[in-house]
């Protein structure tokens, strides 16, 4: 696992999954998450990932039955995104119409039960200062908050005859709360009644892109590190020391997946292949919507470089052009 410092190993060709996908490829962290989710004792748990059309080749982060009754969604976000209800609303429904068995029995005159679904995300990443952290852990995020609202119209939108929610689990962390996790394996207040593999994956997400950049060099002095961290190496051995993922940060192969998956600055690991070009064009065009967006909100430049996790000489070329 030695690796030269700050240098991000490229993606292996079969390492295809996410870190946050390979986690849950343990069945016994698949129902683990069911029962922490659910709030019941786990029977049968099956992934159900699925590849809705409008997304191409593109699957959604995690999704799974429990006993062939309940099909859970749950998406992972590392960057401010306001239409996770959308996006689980298109997955889910193709879970569902997988179920129904034949085409027949949609018009047929006797119900077609469908399995329960719940919807859910985590939300994992830096901000620079405490007020810009949600009001709370767990919320809730609602398709309708998305509908277009237009003068004249206030009764027709009192009551929506769609709505889908997400129920979201904040765990992004300001940098002084990484840096304490860091340092004195010290977790803030609010985190500290959670527990299990979807805190773990949190906590590694947020110290590995911590780490990262303080190992720029230009941005040690806003990330400051432990002396004992002087590598992602190194961090991956303390994870290791707290028990967190023990068997995936043995692996090399997943060390080095995990690295390339929250680097920004090597997305293009995949350089000189097609789909990694066209990756990089779409990941620009979110980028700069995003950075348009939190400029209008009035978020400083230092912190929408914080929160998207780019350069503040990124943010201001993006503003100016």
């Amino acid at each position: 696992m030695e690796k030269e410092q700050g240098k991000v190993q490229p993606l292996h060709h079969k390492a295809k999954d996410t870190f946050f996908k390979t986690v849950y490829d343990s069945p016994e962290r698949l129902r683990g998450l069911a029962e922490f989710l659910l709030g019941k004792e786990a029977g049968r748990v099956d992934i159900k990932n699925i590849r809705p059309v409008l997304y191409g080749n593109k699957e959604n982060d995690l999704a799974f039955s429990y006993d062939d009754f309940i099909y859970v969604v749950m998406e992972e976000q590392s960057s401010i995104c306001l239409n996770p209800p959308f996006r689980s609303v298109e997955y889910i429904m193709v879970m569902l119409r997988e179920s129904v068995d034949t085409e027949r029995l949609l018009y047929g005159r006797k119900r077609v039960m469908l399995p329960f679904p719940k919807l859910y995300g985590v939300n994992v990443g830096l901000v620079s200062r405490e007020q810009n952290l949600p009001e709370a852990v767990t919320y809730d995020m609602r398709l309708s908050d998305s509908y277009e609202r237009r003068e004249g119209y206030e009764e027709l939108l009192r009551s929506v005859d769609l709505e889908a929610v997400v129920h979201i689990f904040d765990f992004r962390m300001t940098l002084r709360e990484v840096y304490q996790y860091l340092s004195d394996n010290v977790l803030p207040e609010r985190l500290v009644v959670y527990s299990g593999d979807l805190l773990d994956y949190a906590l590694t997400a947020n110290s590995l892109t911590y780490v990262q950049k303080a190992l720029k060099g230009k941005e040690s002095v806003q990330y400051p590190l432990p002396e004992s961290i002087t590598s992602v190496a190194d961090l991956f051995q303390l994870l290791i020391e707290r028990g967190v993922f023990v068997d995936l940060f043995q692996n090399q192969e997943v060390c080095d997946m995990t690295v390339a998956e929250f680097s920004r600055d090597n997305m293009f690991f995949y350089l000189g292949r097609e789909e990694g070009i066209e990756l990089g064009r779409e990941e620009g065009i979110r980028l700069t919507k995003s950075i348009l967006r939190l400029d209008a909100e009035g978020y400083a430049v230092s912190d929408i470089a914080t929160e998207l996790r780019v350069s503040e000489e990124e943010v201001k070329r993006i503003l100016e052009e």
